[in-house]
């Protein structure tokens, strides 16, 4: 019986090549991926799926429906029906449950879901305190790039000459704490301080500065040889509803 010419073979050969596919953007893969975001909850806890699945339909009310599932311990995908119904979920944030703020990033195709970065929140932010003659859009622009990056400027709050703030849309790093003041010339040459205000903050820590949990569970509290009781940022930081 003759033998096979094993010389040349190799038997991973074909795993070492592997496959190179074009991912289908277009694709229904259990629906459509375009219209899907993925997102967690700043917080520690376990999230109660079913009481967060009713909380988020009741706050969102999408017209054509979302399907909420967690895809990973903690990482929730978010499936709309159609496409206006997701942008305006990623419009009308920042979201919260039970306080805890909801990070969302839309889905992207080809990468694995823990692999797609949940570590920004969109949020308005008022500048109070502001010296006449720079409540103007490009001002707005510089101070939202100095407390994260710029997305958009409310012109609606332009209605009255005394408007007490200005208003900006500023996509913000959880990672970091949060901006709570700079400092600005007048027209007189002297310094004037302004203040950052957060709308719909959510759980956010008065020792660390950083959004997600409360100072009873801060790291750097704990850390503290001996807490005076004085913090860096208070109440203040959040503006009113």
């Amino acid at each position: 019986m003759a033998h096979p010419n094993l010389e040349g073979l190799s038997l991973h050969e074909e795993e070492e090549e592997g496959f190179n596919f074009e991912f289908d953007e277009e694709g229904d893969e259990q629906g459509d991926l375009r219209w899907c975001l993925i997102g967690r909850f700043l917080c520690e806890k376990t999230i109660h799926v079913n009481s967060m699945t009713v909380r988020m339909a009741d706050l969102w009310k999408p017209l054509e429906g979302v399907t909420i599932k967690e895809a990973k311990a903690g990482i929730f995908l978010f499936q709309f029906a159609h496409p206006l119904d997701m942008e305006a979920v990623l419009n009308g944030g920042p979201w919260t449950f039970d306080n805890n703020m909801l990070v969302l990033e839309r889905v992207q195709v080809g990468m694995p879901i823990e692999h797609i970065p949940l570590n920004h929140v969109t949020l308005w932010v008022q500048i109070h305190n502001l010296p006449l003659g720079l409540m103007k859009e490009k001002f707005g622009v510089q101070l939202a790039n100095y407390i994260g990056e710029f997305v958009e400027y409310d012109k609606n709050n332009n209605s009255s000459f005394w408007r007490q703030y200005m208003r900006i849309r500023v996509k913000i790093d959880v990672r970091q704490p949060l901006k709570k003041d700079t400092k600005v010339k007048n027209r007189e040459g002297g310094w004037s301080i302004i203040n950052f205000k957060y709308e719909k903050l959510g759980a956010f820590c008065f020792v660390c500065g950083i959004l997600g949990h409360t100072e009873n569970r801060c790291v750097v509290r704990y850390a503290m040889e001996q807490d005076d009781g004085r913090r860096e940022w208070s109440a203040e930081i959040r503006a009113e509803p």
